[in-house]
């Protein structure tokens, strides 16, 4: 077991919503292929990303901190262990967290699709509006979402931010279970409209960096991982 001081991280991005495992997974690898040392933090209730990454034989779930992959995985909520070095974190809240934890983050993406339970609870969640980055609509079509009031009402709530819309894609559906069986998240796999959603997002935490460059290294990161 490796022991880690304790440090301050820089950035600390939450996730709130359903079907996000993947998204979180391809993010985090693809900030980790722009040199970034990133923290998961799983705090979602129905723990999806413990299923996606293989716990190591001897560690009990919940109470440490290891690595995989690259990127540092706990499902504890205190911040001890965590490494000087560790520059980004970031927390899946599922549909809901912990205020003093939601409001802690530096940024926010909500993830969503159009089923209006969904639409619902994520309406009376905790969520500070000026931290989020973004907002993806899964299984969904802008032309869609226009037609359907709630929907429309809920996605004016994050005016001036990043909407992305990703229509039903049996490559997404293929990746998010492919994260739960044999524990793989490709953004090469993945459909292009999804692929643009993660050069936007890593646009949007590696700040300074060209498109052209940022598609760059994680095409280059993908690479080394499979040779």
């Amino acid at each position: 077991m490796v022991c880690y001081k304790e440090g301050m991280l820089k950035r600390k991005i939450g996730f709130i919503g359903c079907y996000s495992h993947d998204v979180i997974l391809m993010l985090t690898k693809a900030l980790g292929s722009m040199g970034k040392r990133v923290l998961l933090r799983d705090c979602n209730s129905q723990h999806t990303l413990q299923v996606s990454v293989p716990m190591p034989e001897g560690v009990n779930k919940g109470e440490t901190l290891f690595e995989y992959d690259g990127f540092l995985f706990t499902e504890r909520s205190d911040d001890c262990g965590i490494p000087e070095e560790c520059e980004i974190e970031i927390i899946d809240f599922g549909m809901g967290g912990e205020k003093e934890a939601v409001t802690g983050c530096s940024d926010l993406i909500v993830i969503s699709d159009m089923l209006l339970h969904h639409i619902r609870r994520l309406q009376t969640t905790i969520i500070p509006r000026e931290v989020v980055r973004a907002c993806i609509m899964r299984d969904a079509y802008e032309t869609v979402c226009s037609r359907e009031p709630e929907v429309q009402s809920f996605l004016s709530s994050f005016q001036n931010k990043n909407i992305f819309f990703l229509p039903s894609d049996f490559r997404d559906v293929k990746n998010r279970y492919v994260c739960e069986s044999l524990h793989e998240y490709n953004i090469s796999k993945a459909s292009a409209e999804m692929r643009e959603v993660m050069y936007r997002l890593v646009g949007i935490f590696c700040p300074g960096y060209s498109e052209k460059e940022i598609r760059r290294r994680i095409r280059a990161g993908e690479r080394r991982q499979y040779r």
